[in-house]
């Protein structure tokens, strides 16, 4: 682990402990879970790849990647599977182009990788048509975060609209203050007068 923990780190091993802790919480088995809760897994807490590296080693973040590809190669009822070279290469490419991904996107992303979402294996399991379906995921990871962001803002709107519906007059009510106050404005100028 990294000599000096950042706060956020900090909080990552408080919630998770160390590296294999996290990696038996984030196992394949919780892949079912987020593609339950698609919203919470794009909009939950999960710490990110970035984080994952910063807060354990590359190699801890790395077994935990593997044990994802492997499953993969455990589901796919092909013949030719991915080969522990190839593993370690897709690994290579998930730390380095999808380090942004939070650990529950990453298993939502597996989930529908095996679902089919993002075509077939035919005969055996590719890593270029693993990597090819992030990309395509990426897009879809997107489009989800800008839905839930509009969401999110849409539900701040209308609380907003309502404590202001609270505080609200009608424009009758607000007439007739006008001309109250403008009474008095005129009543204080004839008395300075």
């Amino acid at each position: 682990m990294p000599q000096t923990l950042s706060k956020s780190n900090n909080a990552v091993i408080q919630r998770y402990g160390s590296g294999e802790n996290f990696a038996k919480t984030f196992n394949p088995d919780l892949q079912r879970v987020c593609a339950a809760n698609v919203e919470r897994a794009f909009s939950g807490d999960a710490p990110s790849i970035a984080m994952l590296l910063n807060t354990y080693t590359e190699k801890q973040v790395r077994v935990w990647i593997l044990a994802q590809l492997e499953n993969l190669n455990t589901f796919a009822g092909t013949k030719n599977k991915m080969e522990p070279p190839q593993m370690l290469m897709l690994s290579d490419v998930i730390l380095t182009e999808y380090y942004y991904l939070k650990a529950s996107e990453l298993l939502l992303f597996f989930f529908q990788f095996k679902a089919g979402k993002y075509g077939e294996l035919y005969g055996s399991v590719d890593p270029l048509r693993v990597s090819s379906a992030l990309i395509e995921f990426d897009a879809y990871r997107r489009s989800e975060l800008f839905r839930i962001d509009n969401k999110r803002k849409a539900e701040q709107r209308k609380i907003s609209d309502v404590e202001k519906e609270k505080t609200a007059i009608t424009i009758q009510q607000y007439r007739r203050l006008k001309f109250k106050r403008s009474k008095k404005v005129w009543k204080k100028k004839s008395a300075s007068k």
